[in-house]
């Protein structure tokens, strides 16, 4: 994989969402048959979800539960599973149907919507007690504010939001080199960057028509702020020194957690938690 480029100006939000729902839609086709994910594993009743995470969002039995970004839909049977009634999101009719059939054959309380995030408030009614999104979603946004309005559009009053994810400084990590260091901007960047594909994160020697996928940039400041200005309030930050997936660049510690080296410290992973009062 090259470095990323940034894109020329001319190149729409739209065109850059369509070439990356394309990707999406073969993603899921190989995830749903690939280890990385292992549905045969989620129905002999494998839970995917973190640890942490469970604990951070606390019980969720008779509550209703709106996953955006949900893909082919493992985690959202895992917090159906739980007790939560769920509803998953994602603009990969592919993904959505993987995820029905999925729920279906579990026979769990969780349905999906085929809808880009961004216009989800079209293609939607309803409030949750929680919204929920986790691990690699916040690149595929082109505007955070807009985002964090439609969270809090769907958010019941004492709802809470919550958001684990590849920390914005691991963004910045170059993905390619096995020494630690910079290969890309932290700061936002009013374009996207278009990454070359090869394959995908989850099965590297995949299969793919698509050649590239478009990603934007968000720092940290950019993140919070978005999540202050659509009212919510903020009741944790919580920043990881791990990353969930390898890079050349980082020591496995265990099969979900890969370190810098030689004890070096970083950021890779947050959750938070925010309330809509």
């Amino acid at each position: 994989m090259t470095h990323p480029t940034p894109e020329p100006g001319n190149v729409p939000v739209s065109a850059a969402i369509a070439s990356n729902r394309a990707l999406w839609d073969e993603w899921a086709a190989i995830h749903a048959q690939g280890s990385w994910y292992d549905l045969d594993a989620i129905r002999a009743g494998a839970d995917k979800l973190r640890p942490y995470e469970v604990d951070e969002i606390g019980d969720v039995t008779g509550l209703s539960l709106l996953h955006l970004q949900c893909q082919i839909g493992t985690d959202s049977v895992s917090w159906a599973r739980r007790g939560a009634r769920v509803t998953g999101v994602d603009f990969s009719p592919v993904a959505v149907q993987i995820a029905t059939d999925l729920a279906h054959e579990l026979g769990v309380s969780a349905e999906f919507v085929c809808s880009d995030v961004m216009t989800l408030p079209e293609n939607l009614t309803g409030t949750w007690d929680i919204v929920y999104a986790s691990r690699g979603i916040l690149g595929w946004l082109p505007n955070l504010d807009t985002w964090a309005q439609v969270v809090a559009h769907f958010l019941t009053p004492g709802g809470i939001f919550y958001l684990t994810d590849m920390h914005p400084v691991a963004r910045a990590v170059d993905r390619t080199s096995a020494t630690l260091q910079l290969g890309g901007p932290y700061w936002h960047q009013p374009e996207p960057f278009r990454h070359d594909v090869r394959g995908s994160y989850a099965d590297p020697d995949a299969h793919v028509e698509s050649a590239d996928k478009y990603l934007w940039v968000h720092s940290t400041g950019d993140l919070i702020s978005a999540i202050a200005h659509a009212g919510l309030c903020l009741e944790f930050f919580h920043e990881f020194p791990w990353l969930d997936r390898p890079l050349p660049s980082l020591t496995q510690q265990d099969e979900r957690q890969f370190l810098p080296p030689n004890g070096f410290e970083l950021p890779l992973s947050f959750s938070l938690r925010a309330r809509k009062l």
